[in-house]
Protein backbone atom coordinates (compact mmCIF):
# COMPACT_ATOMS: atom_id res chain seq x y z
CA UNK A 1 0.00 0.00 0.00
CA UNK A 2 1.61 3.22 -0.82
CA UNK A 3 0.36 6.29 1.66
CA UNK A 4 1.94 9.70 2.11
CA UNK A 5 1.20 11.55 4.66
CA UNK A 6 1.56 15.43 4.85
CA UNK A 7 0.43 17.38 8.12
CA UNK A 8 -3.23 16.98 6.75
CA UNK A 9 -2.80 15.27 3.63
CA UNK A 10 -2.81 11.13 3.45
CA UNK A 11 -2.49 9.67 -0.38
CA UNK A 12 -3.32 6.26 -1.23
CA UNK A 13 -2.98 4.08 -3.94
CA UNK A 14 -7.26 3.66 -5.22
CA UNK A 15 -6.90 -0.12 -5.92
CA UNK A 16 -6.86 -0.18 -1.94
CA UNK A 17 -10.09 1.87 -1.13
CA UNK A 18 -12.03 0.65 -4.18
CA UNK A 19 -14.93 2.12 -2.92
CA UNK A 20 -14.17 5.42 -4.50
CA UNK A 21 -13.81 4.25 -7.69
CA UNK A 22 -16.98 5.97 -8.75
CA UNK A 23 -16.21 9.43 -7.15
CA UNK A 24 -13.16 9.54 -8.42
CA UNK A 25 -14.71 8.34 -12.01
CA UNK A 26 -17.29 11.68 -11.75
CA UNK A 27 -14.65 13.82 -10.94
CA UNK A 28 -12.45 12.83 -13.72
CA UNK A 29 -15.84 12.87 -16.12
CA UNK A 30 -16.68 16.20 -15.02
CA UNK A 31 -13.60 17.90 -15.44
CA UNK A 32 -12.76 16.50 -19.06
CA UNK A 33 -15.80 14.77 -20.46
CA UNK A 34 -16.85 17.62 -22.98
CA UNK A 35 -13.14 17.99 -24.47
CA UNK A 36 -12.74 14.33 -24.45
CA UNK A 37 -16.43 13.43 -25.75
CA UNK A 38 -16.22 10.22 -22.91
CA UNK A 39 -19.65 8.86 -20.74
CA UNK A 40 -19.46 8.66 -17.35
CA UNK A 41 -19.65 4.57 -17.70
CA UNK A 42 -16.14 4.53 -20.00
CA UNK A 43 -14.37 6.58 -17.28
CA UNK A 44 -15.59 4.44 -14.28
CA UNK A 45 -14.46 1.24 -16.78
CA UNK A 46 -11.20 2.90 -17.57
CA UNK A 47 -10.58 3.71 -13.43
CA UNK A 48 -11.45 0.23 -12.53
CA UNK A 49 -8.43 -1.06 -14.65
CA UNK A 50 -5.65 1.65 -13.88
CA UNK A 51 -5.31 -0.08 -10.73
CA UNK A 52 -2.03 -2.41 -11.12
CA UNK A 53 0.72 -2.42 -9.01
CA UNK A 54 2.97 -1.15 -11.39
CA UNK A 55 1.80 1.15 -14.43
CA UNK A 56 -1.08 1.79 -14.81
CA UNK A 57 -2.13 2.97 -11.53
CA UNK A 58 -4.35 6.04 -9.97
CA UNK A 59 -4.02 7.76 -6.16
CA UNK A 60 -6.27 8.91 -4.49
CA UNK A 61 -5.54 12.16 -1.56
CA UNK A 62 -7.91 12.75 1.21
CA UNK A 63 -7.71 16.26 3.80
CA UNK A 64 -8.45 15.47 7.00
CA UNK A 65 -9.90 12.18 6.00
CA UNK A 66 -12.33 13.70 3.26
CA UNK A 67 -11.27 12.98 -0.85
CA UNK A 68 -10.39 15.85 -2.38
CA UNK A 69 -8.02 14.72 -5.21
CA UNK A 70 -6.51 11.90 -7.67
CA UNK A 71 -3.76 11.37 -9.86
CA UNK A 72 -3.02 8.53 -12.43
CA UNK A 73 0.34 6.91 -13.88
CA UNK A 74 -0.85 5.48 -17.35
CA UNK A 75 1.34 3.31 -19.62
CA UNK A 76 0.23 6.22 -22.31
CA UNK A 77 -1.38 9.66 -22.59
CA UNK A 78 -0.64 11.43 -25.67
CA UNK A 79 -2.33 9.97 -28.91
CA UNK A 80 1.12 10.53 -31.21
CA UNK A 81 3.59 10.00 -28.31
CA UNK A 82 3.60 6.14 -27.83
CA UNK A 83 7.46 6.31 -27.68
CA UNK A 84 7.19 8.17 -23.71
CA UNK A 85 6.37 6.03 -20.96
CA UNK A 86 4.84 6.27 -18.42
CA UNK A 87 2.74 9.68 -18.21
CA UNK A 88 1.58 11.64 -15.29
CA UNK A 89 -2.60 12.07 -16.24
CA UNK A 90 -5.70 13.24 -15.04
CA UNK A 91 -3.94 15.07 -11.79
CA UNK A 92 -7.39 16.76 -9.89
CA UNK A 93 -8.36 18.24 -6.92
CA UNK A 94 -11.21 19.83 -5.64
CA UNK A 95 -11.38 23.37 -6.45
CA UNK A 96 -12.10 24.49 -2.85
CA UNK A 97 -9.28 22.43 -1.86
CA UNK A 98 -6.75 24.06 -4.60
CA UNK A 99 -4.65 25.98 -2.29
CA UNK A 100 -3.83 23.26 -0.07
CA UNK A 101 -1.28 21.88 -2.22
CA UNK A 102 -2.51 18.26 -2.63
CA UNK A 103 -1.99 18.51 -6.37
CA UNK A 104 1.78 18.87 -5.49
CA UNK A 105 1.15 16.06 -2.67
CA UNK A 106 -0.03 13.78 -5.54
CA UNK A 107 2.74 14.59 -8.12
CA UNK A 108 5.30 14.10 -5.37
CA UNK A 109 3.40 10.33 -4.78
CA UNK A 110 3.63 9.44 -8.38
CA UNK A 111 7.26 10.40 -8.84
CA UNK A 112 8.01 8.26 -5.74
CA UNK A 113 5.60 5.23 -7.27
CA UNK A 114 7.05 5.79 -10.54
CA UNK A 115 10.87 5.48 -9.06
CA UNK A 116 9.91 2.49 -7.04
CA UNK A 117 8.77 0.47 -10.08
CA UNK A 118 11.97 1.35 -11.79
CA UNK A 119 11.33 4.00 -14.14
CA UNK A 120 13.75 6.36 -15.08
CA UNK A 121 11.36 9.21 -15.94
CA UNK A 122 7.82 10.52 -15.97
CA UNK A 123 5.86 12.51 -18.82
CA UNK A 124 3.20 14.55 -18.59
CA UNK A 125 0.70 17.06 -21.14
CA UNK A 126 -0.65 20.04 -19.98
CA UNK A 127 -1.90 23.40 -21.19
CA UNK A 128 -0.96 24.97 -18.14
CA UNK A 129 1.88 27.70 -17.84
CA UNK A 130 4.17 27.80 -14.80
CA UNK A 131 2.60 25.07 -13.24
CA UNK A 132 4.72 22.04 -13.16
CA UNK A 133 8.16 23.96 -14.16
CA UNK A 134 7.47 24.46 -9.94
CA UNK A 135 7.41 21.13 -9.13
CA UNK A 136 10.51 20.29 -11.30
CA UNK A 137 9.24 19.19 -14.37
CA UNK A 138 11.04 20.24 -17.34
CA UNK A 139 9.57 21.50 -20.64
CA UNK A 140 10.28 19.54 -24.04
CA UNK A 141 7.84 20.49 -26.69
CA UNK A 142 4.91 22.08 -27.46
CA UNK A 143 3.61 18.97 -29.57
CA UNK A 144 0.57 18.44 -31.95
CA UNK A 145 -2.28 17.04 -29.81
CA UNK A 146 -5.76 16.52 -31.30
CA UNK A 147 -8.02 18.51 -33.49
CA UNK A 148 -5.08 20.43 -35.08
CA UNK A 149 -4.01 22.03 -31.45
CA UNK A 150 -0.75 21.49 -29.31
CA UNK A 151 -0.36 20.70 -25.78
CA UNK A 152 2.66 21.51 -23.87
CA UNK A 153 5.00 18.29 -23.54
CA UNK A 154 7.16 17.55 -20.04
CA UNK A 155 9.26 15.35 -18.60
CA UNK A 156 10.17 14.55 -14.80
CA UNK A 157 13.80 12.52 -14.05
CA UNK A 158 13.64 10.41 -11.33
Amino acid sequence: MITKKSTKITIKNLATCREYVPLVSKWLWKQWSKRHKRTLKEIIYRTEHSLTKKCPQTLIAFYNGQATGTVSLWNSDHPYRQDLSPWLSCLFVLPKYRTKRIGQALQSALLETAKKAKFKKVYLMSDLKNYYEKSGWKFIESGLYTEGRTINIYEHKL
